[in-house]
């Protein structure tokens, strides 16, 4: 493992922010070694505390319908499709070695979409593995790895021990030295959505940003179909303004800017004020005879 200095922003209580250094030093054989005994330790007590193994929860899935033979076979399915368009799009179907490069693009989004229906496929799957016995010891390991690797600039420990990494593992430096430490055991790409084929492909064409969003050849974001859509994938006219799927204009919150003037039909009429008519005072004079 690299032991260049890692940067990590930290946010001070009046909102600024100050970066400090930290390094990530190779396990020693020791340090293994505690891990290794560390995740037994918990890997038991799991058992102890009747959490499911992972042979356990495969039977469990079964019996209760969660996954079966028929998300196996879709699981496969996909996969395969997804080989067989890779292969088309790079290699071409036989018919010629020049094609339109929309039937590219199109073949590329598909297989797009493709990985995001495998990945809500065995979702469910990953998260209930995530909680099995050996899941759990495996990250308490890494927990531990962590916490036993992970120093100051000035060569200082980070970490007392494994319970002083649990109480700090929310805050910046333990996020950052988890990602870090990750990407080093397990050859872990930042970019991995970047060097996927279809994406790969999309890049050379310049038909995506650096993002990953499909953008037109003016380098607006557009979706699958090609309209334009703003940072938050919502529907955008050539102006800017927010619309809907048809091309009508929305406020902010999504919903429709009327375009009709609405008129009552048959307006009641103002009733007229009563006037109060004042009664002729007939003044009586005294006759003297």
């Amino acid at each position: 493992m690299s032991k260049d200095l890692i940067p990590v922003p930290i946010k001070n209580d009046d909102g600024t922010t100050t970066e400090i250094n930290i390094v990530l030093k190779n396990p020693s054989n020791e340090v293994v070694a505690m891990s290794e005994r560390y995740r037994a330790k918990v890997f038991n007590q799991c058992l102890m505390d009747g959490i499911l193994t992972k042979p356990e929860l495969s039977r469990m899935m079964t019996e209760r319908g969660l996954w079966d033979k028929d998300k196996d076979a879709k699981h496969e399915e996909i996969t395969s499709e997804i080989i067989k368009l890779e292969k088309d799009l790079y290699l071409g179907n036989g018919a010629g070695k020049k094609r339109d490069e929309d039937m590219g693009k199109k073949i590329a989004i598909k297989m797009r979409q493709l990985r995001i229906e495998l990945r809500d496929l065995i979702a469910q799957k990953v998260q209930l593995e995530e909680n099995t016995a050996e899941s759990i010891a495996d990250n308490a390991k890494f927990d531990f790895l962590v916490a036993f690797c992970t120093y100051h600039e000035n060569g200082e420990k980070v970490y007392k021990n494994i319970d002083d990494y649990n109480l700090k593992s929310s805050d910046a430096i333990s996020f950052v030295a988890a990602s870090k430490l990750a990407e080093m055991m397990y050859n872990i790409d930042p970019n991995f959505e970047k060097g996927l084929p279809e994406n790969k492909w999309l890049t050379g064409r310049e038909l995506v940003d650096e993002d990953g969003n499909l953008v037109n050849e003016k380098g607006q974001k557009v979706d699958i179909d090609g309209r334009l859509i703003n940072d938050n994938g919502e529907f955008i006219n050539d102006d800017g303004h927010r619309v809907d799927r048809d091309g009508n204009l929305l406020d902010e919150d999504g919903t429709y800017i009327s375009q009709v003037e609405y008129i009552k039909d048959n307006p009641k009429p103002t009733p007229k004020k009563k006037t109060t008519r004042s009664r002729k005072r007939t003044a009586k004079t005294d006759s003297t005879t």
